[in-house]
């Protein structure tokens, strides 16, 4: 009679259960990305920086309710597919490097840079409701808190997921080495960024920051395995002896 044939003894895969991790990062992205074409598409055209003059910021939220308010809709919907991304891949790290401080980096970041855009998708809805823009004032302050709020500080908070992702995957060799050093990279422009607060001429970083660390995003959903090495018994392998009972 045969024997069935049995496992050799080392390193089997141990798998994470979860969701896959390519369908929140596509629609963190897409639903961004979104926004930022269906809005000159809907209005007159993109919306002002808060650094322009303050007549052109007044006319464009009182005369595109619409394409304001679509705008925010959509980023408040990203901020969410991007906390789904955060939970997931959080639980993932910690799987695969349970004793490594990256996942919980990469979950803080996560949760703010969440935060951050959807409380700017929610201010942006605030601006597109009627008789707010009668207020000149009010409608400035609104701005400026939700560029701050959905500009430098959503795109730091989103370096430090990008750099817990990034510095956990390179410990655990499970990226080829020039794409977690280039998310590391990503994730100090990122943080960077939010010197736009103190020097205006520093938001350029915003944008830097803020698409490649979407793209490396959505390039880790797919590049980030499932799988870790759990090391097996040896079949021949001595049990301990067992201590005879006291009697």
């Amino acid at each position: 009679m045969t024997t069935a044939p049995q496992e050799a003894p080392g390193r089997s895969a141990a798998r994470h259960v979860g969701p896959p991790l390519a369908a929140p990062a596509l629609a963190f992205l897409l639903l961004f990305v979104g926004s930022l074409i269906l809005g000159p598409i809907l209005g007159t055209g993109p919306t002002p920086s808060p650094f322009s003059d303050a007549q052109v910021v007044l006319d464009y939220f009182a005369n595109n309710r619409t394409a304001v308010q679509v705008d925010g809709f959509l980023q408040f919907d990203a901020a969410i597919s991007l906390a789904v991304f955060t939970a997931v891949s959080v639980s993932r790290m910690r799987y695969l490097a349970p004793h490594v401080p990256g996942p919980v980096i990469g979950g803080v970041g996560g949760i703010l840079a969440s935060a951050f855009l959807g409380l700017n998708g929610l201010l942006q809805w605030t601006l597109s409701q009627p008789g707010v823009t009668d207020n000149p004032a009010l409608v400035r302050a609104l701005q400026y808190f939700f560029f701050a709020l959905g500009g430098p500080a959503h795109t730091a908070a989103l370096g430090l997921l990008i750099a817990g992702i990034a510095v956990t995957a390179l410990f655990l060799g499970a990226v080829p080495k020039w794409f977690g050093i280039a998310g590391v990279v990503i994730a100090a422009i990122s943080v960077l960024s939010l010197l736009t607060l103190l020097v205006t001429d520093l938001a350029l970083l915003v944008p830097i920051g803020r698409f490649t660390g979407m793209l490396w995003i959505v390039a880790v959903a797919f590049l980030l395995p499932r799988s870790r090495q759990r090391r097996q018994p040896e079949t021949g392998a001595r049990s301990p002896e067992r201590v005879p009972a006291a009697q």
